[in-house]
C-alpha cells in the first residue's frame, strides 16, 4: 500500500476537498503524509488582503505554513500519525512533481481543480500537468458542481419528453 502521500493544497475550498480522502488513504498503509503548497510568484498568502496581497509571496511562507499546519492538525485528529508540511516556490505542476520525486512519494493526492475552478473544464491546468509530470500515481478528487438553473421553457420541454423527440 501507500507509504508516502503528497497532498497538494492551494488555499482554496476546492483544493481542500481532497482532505477527507487522505485520512482513509493514509490509514490503509500507515502512510506518511506531506501537505504541500506551492507559492507562485504572483500568489497572495491565504487570507491576505490589500497591499499585503500584492507583496512577494516568499516573504509570506509563514502564512502558508500556518494554513498547512491547521490542516495537518485536522488529519492528526482523524488518526493520521505522521503528517509534515512543506512550502515550496515555483511552477505549481513542476514543483509538485519534483517534490513527490524528492520525497519518495508513491501517491500524489489533489483536487481536479483548485484556485482556477471557475473554468468549465473538467480538469484544471495544474492537475492536467501534474498527471503528465508525476513520478507516481495521482489520486484526484473531482469537483462536483450543481447543475446550472434551467429556464422555464427548457424545463417544460424536458417535462414533455423533449429529450426523447427526434
Amino acid at each position: 500500500m501507500f507509504k508516502h502521500i503528497v497532498v497538494t493544497l492551494d488555499g482554496s475550498s476546492y483544493g481542500e476537498r481532497v482532505l477527507p480522502y487522505v485520512a482513509d488513504l493514509a490509514d490503509l498503509g500507515q502512510a506518511h503524509v506531506t501537505l504541500l503548497t506551492v507559492i507562485a510568484t504572483d500568489a497572495p498568502p491565504p487570507g491576505a488582503e490589500g497591499d499585503e496581497a500584492s507583496s512577494a509571496p516568499p516573504r509570506h511562507s509563514k502564512a502558508y505554513e500556518a494554513y498547512l499546519d491547521k490542516h495537518a492538525e485536522g488529519l492528526r485528529g482523524a488518526g493520521v500519525q505522521n503528517v509534515a508540511v512543506e512550502v515550496r516556490a515555483g511552477s505549481a505542476a513542476r514543483t509538485i512533481a519534483d517534490a513527490a520525486r524528492e520525497l519518495g512519494a508513491d501517491l500524489i493526492a489533489m483536487s481536479t481543480q483548485g484556485l482556477g475552478a471557475e473554468t468549465e473544464q473538467g480538469l484544471g491546468g495544474v492537475a492536467s500537468k501534474v498527471l503528465m509530470l508525476a513520478p507516481c500515481p495521482v489520486f484526484m478528487v473531482r469537483i462536483q458542481r450543481p447543475e446550472p438553473a434551467r429556464n422555464p421553457a427548457e424545463e417544460r420541454w424536458q417535462a414533455e419528453g423533449g429529450a426523447n423527440v427526434g
